[in-house]
């Protein structure tokens, strides 16, 4: 079989290409890119390069067939390659993977494009991130809706008949779905939106700085008042997030240690971001292919990188301004600020690491806990209980794996019981975790156990943790274990109960408070359901019309003596 497979690289041309190796189902198991096809794709089948490499010669002996697709030059090769190692993820190439799930900025590609949160990248349109914080994220998105006034909603039909939504009003969206600015208008604030992002933040500043002085010189005071508020949030987000270098410049900043990546970004003088990767046999020419081409993240004009050849260099240089090692003291403090945080890294994994080592030992489990999930139920008087699932992954939150349930089955509070429901729901569909932590103690854990052992899962590992005296309990006769307050293994326990709870808690609040908010308006007279469903929709809670003014409340209900019935309420209220 290997005659006919070498009788095939013969015939390979000698011109810049990709070649797929494949198994014998047919499988991708590996994606390479060569300038000279035959000569590259030869090397695979020379017993000499089997001695030096032993994944090679392991990819050798899983070889069934290969295809090959030419291209016209080097760069080409490289972002095809890039791409289907992306797409196909063969087994024997190095693949980066993101240390946890971080938010991007999305900006969809609609007639009047829409802007959100997101960690999932399955939409057409413009990614900006990786960011960093999540919190940092929401407070840009306030500050730039402020500035450019780009819709959020996906989708708003009172908006579509001509009725601005509440955010309008706020002064934070320019409604185009409402027809209250032009396509050309608003095309021009989403081009200023992308490339603030992009990092020409001094231009926008400069732009509102000239905007609020000639509204004053036209003694439209007010306008310039707003102008003036959100260059004070402009001002309060670079104090922040500034570092030390001109409001233009815009970087990245990449270094491998120990098969980990730090990257950092700085955009416009702004440091959005400090991601790591796990990159565990891979280097920096791969990882800058994958990151950049690959996953087609936004390339910066500066690529600050030590350690790549001038070849590496050469064959992606015409997509950067600058690539190579820091110019300037400035780029060599932000370079040791990177490798400083993969030192970090590194200490916070290996420590986390020594936690589940010594927690499987501590604990006797089956296996070292590195996949962990907490469950724990909430509710007020047996009103709404809801559960909760959250999923630890090497001792640090996977959040995009966290769920919610709601558990609608009981007429009465019963918390044993809504944990048999949740484990049933939870595990006949979900595979189990190295390691079960429930919100309680002996009652729980046999609740738990009931459940589990009806769908066969008796082998998994499960404990409590009771919060009187913190004590993990186990659901068989050892007992409970009391370790002190600093131990690492009840540190990392408690963190995972504590969000599980939090978690619980959040989700039964928002159900909580959505009935609470409409269920307080049938006491207003002249509101029915259609006007009820209106006010909740421009304000979102009952807390937000009370605040509303007489005029932002006859956008909504156009009826005056409906409103003064509102008002008088709100009066009444408090």
């Amino acid at each position: 079989m290997k005659n006919k497979l070498l009788a095939k690289v013969r015939e390979l041309p000698e011109k810049p290409g990709i070649y797929l190796f494949k198994n014998k189902k047919g499988e991708i198991i590996y994606i390479g890119k060569a300038k000279k096809l035959r000569k590259r794709v030869s090397s695979y089948f020379r017993a000499s390069t089997h001695e030096q490499n032993g994944k090679t010669r392991e990819l050798y002996q899983e070889i069934d067939d290969l295809e090959f697709i030419v291209v016209p030059t080097e760069k080409e090769a490289l972002l095809l390659e890039a791409n289907l190692i992306y797409q196909h993820k063969p087994k024997f190439n190095v693949l980066l993977k993101d240390s946890k799930r971080y938010p991007y900025i999305f900006i969809s590609d609609d007639e009047f494009p829409y802007i959100s949160i997101t960690r999932i990248r399955d939409r057409k349109g413009f990614y900006y991130g990786p960011y960093t914080s999540i919190t940092l994220v929401r407070n840009l998105l306030d500050l730039l809706q402020r500035i450019f006034k780009l819709r959020s909603c996906m989708d708003n039909r009172d908006c579509k008949k001509g009725r601005p939504c509440f955010l309008y009003h706020l002064k934070m969206c320019s409604a185009p779905l409402a027809g209250e600015i032009s396509h050309a208008e608003y095309q021009k604030q989403v081009r200023g939106f992308m490339d603030f992002l992009d990092g020409k933040t001094l231009d926008v500043r400069r732009q509102l700085e000239r905007s609020m002085q000639r509204l004053a010189e036209n003694l439209q005071f007010e306008k310039a008042k707003e102008i003036r508020d959100v260059l004070v949030s402009f001002d309060r987000l670079y104090s922040k997030q500034a570092v030390d270098v001109s409001e233009s410049y815009t970087a990245d900043f990449i270094v491998l240690d120990s098969g980990i990546v730090t990257l950092l970004e700085v955009r416009g003088g702004l440091l959005l971001g400090k991601l790591t990767f796990d990159f565990p046999e891979g280097n920096l020419k791969d990882f800058i292919q994958q990151f950049y081409y690959g996953q087609n993240h936004r390339k910066p004009p500066v690529l600050i990188v030590p350690g790549l050849n001038k070849s590496e260099i050469k064959e992606i240089a015409e997509d950067f301004e600058y690539i190579g090692n820091p110019r300037s003291e400035e780029e060599k403090r932000l370079l040791l600020i990177a490798s400083d945080n993969t030192i970090e890294e590194l200490r916070i994994r290996l420590k986390v690491q020594q936690s589940l080592k010594m927690a499987k030992e501590l604990l006797g489990l089956n296996k070292i806990p590195r996949i962990i999930e907490g469950v724990d139920i909430s509710h007020t008087q047996g009103v709404y209980t809801v559960a909760s699932v959250v999923v630890f992954r090497n001792g640090q939150p996977d959040k995009i794996s966290y769920r919610r349930y709601r558990i609608t089955e009981l007429n009465e509070p019963n918390d044993f019981e809504a944990l048999k429901i949740l484990m049933r729901r939870r595990y006949s569909k979900h595979p189990p975790p190295d390691l079960l932590l429930v919100d309680g103690g002996a009652p729980q854990l046999a609740a738990v156990r009931e459940s589990l052992e009806e769908l066969g899962l008796k082998k998994i590992d499960f404990i409590g943790l009771a919060k009187e005296e913190e004590e993990i309990v186990f659901p068989d006769n050892r007992g409970r274990l009391k370790l002190s307050p600093d131990h690492p293994v009840l540190r990392l326990l408690t963190t995972i109960r504590d969000e599980s709870h939090r978690f619980a808690v959040n989700y039964h609040r928002v159900l909580r408070e959505r009935k609470f908010s409409t269920s307080r308006l049938d006491d207003i007279p002249g509101i029915g359901p259609k006007r009820k469903r209106a006010l909740v929709r421009a304000f979102g809670s009952v807390t937000n019309i009370k605040k509303a003014s007489k005029e932002e409340l006859m956008k909504v209900i156009k009826n005056r003596k409906v409103v003064e019935q509102i008002l008088a309420w709100t009066k009444k209220q408090g």
